[in-house]
């Protein structure tokens, strides 16, 4: 199961590469050790403005003053955010080698303006300080289905395909017809359990084996789905725009997700790029059972 960390104003550590030196601290000086952003494509450097919950990637260089080689101390990072400073990172370090670090983390998930500041300081106390704004804008708008049922291979009472675009529940028959539409179906199996399979899935073609199935579509989309956790202290009502979203999908790459159980989060991507998430609300009987769920989903 996917996990995915998406605290407000946490800095993770991609690398963190420093080195303890051998030599002697030196004279107290007056002199700032020095600190640079460093990075290419895909970092930032500057003033940014970005959709709130986007990736960040900064990479930071440091060295101690070159005359006077005083050992580097403590490297820290602080988010601030309406007048609310956070430390994000507050590393210890004993080196007069160069430090370099590369950091990941997430834009403020909410529109403002948001102030990183990195400093490095050494052991006489001198330090040097280089920062920049994150300006973030609001999510974009979702759709919300709620409550949905889908039935199995077997049962007649409900259709086993489901289309996020417009949130319809489709019969075998009418699904065929409207293959283009269709991002997964729903069956029971007798050791996959519940599971919700993209058309494109051996297994889909394999359980709904009938004229009507996916072997005889048009189209057999390739949605991808996953597995997900909900980020500590993140609840499915208080999801309003797709920042969240977008994050939880970012890494879905399978084509069905088995053994599914009540309360269970899944993400998704459609073949037309929209990112949404699943949530698994009832379960009901195998063959002939239902699954009921809510959806939210990229407009």
């Amino acid at each position: 199961m996917k996990k995915l960390s998406f605290l407000f104003a946490i800095i993770l550590m991609a690398s963190m590469p420093f080195f303890t030196s051998c030599g002697t601290d030196g004279e107290t000086t007056d002199v700032k050790p020095t600190i640079n952003f460093t990075g290419g494509t895909g970092f930032t450097s500057s003033d940014v403005t970005l959709k709130a919950g986007d990736l960040i990637k900064v990479g930071i260089s440091a060295f101690s003053n070159t005359s006077s080689k005083t050992k580097l101390k403590t490297f820290k990072v602080v988010r601030t955010f309406n007048n609310d400073a956070f430390v994000a990172l507050d590393s210890t370090l004993n080196s007069t080698d160069a430090f370099n670090i590369t950091l990941e983390s997430y834009a403020y998930p909410a529109a403002g303006v948001e102030k990183w500041s990195f400093t490095i300081t050494d052991k006489d106390g001198a330090f040097s300080e280089i920062s920049f704004n994150v300006t973030t804008t609001a999510g974009g708008p979702i759709k919300s289905y709620s409550q949905k049922i889908l039935g199995s291979y077997d049962n007649s009472a409900y259709g086993s395909s489901f289309a996020s675009a417009d949130g319809t529940v489709y019969s075998l028959a009418d699904a065929k017809a409207n293959a283009a539409k269709i991002d997964w179906m729903y069956y029971y199996g007798a050791t996959a359990f519940a599971t919700l399979s993209s058309p494109s899935d051996a297994s889909a073609a394999s359980v709904f084996s009938s004229g009507n199935g996916p072997a005889n579509w048009s189209v057999r989309n390739d949605t991808k789905l996953g597995k997900v956790t909900m980020p500590t202290g993140m609840t499915w009502d208080a999801i309003t725009t797709d920042t969240e979203i977008v994050a939880l999908a970012a890494d879905v790459t399978d084509s069905k997700v088995t053994a599914l159980s009540v309360g269970q989060f899944v993400a998704f991507k459609t073949v037309t790029g929209k990112s949404g998430l699943i949530k698994v609300e009832t379960i009901t009987g195998t063959g002939a059972g239902t699954i009921t769920y809510s959806v939210k989903v990229q407009e």
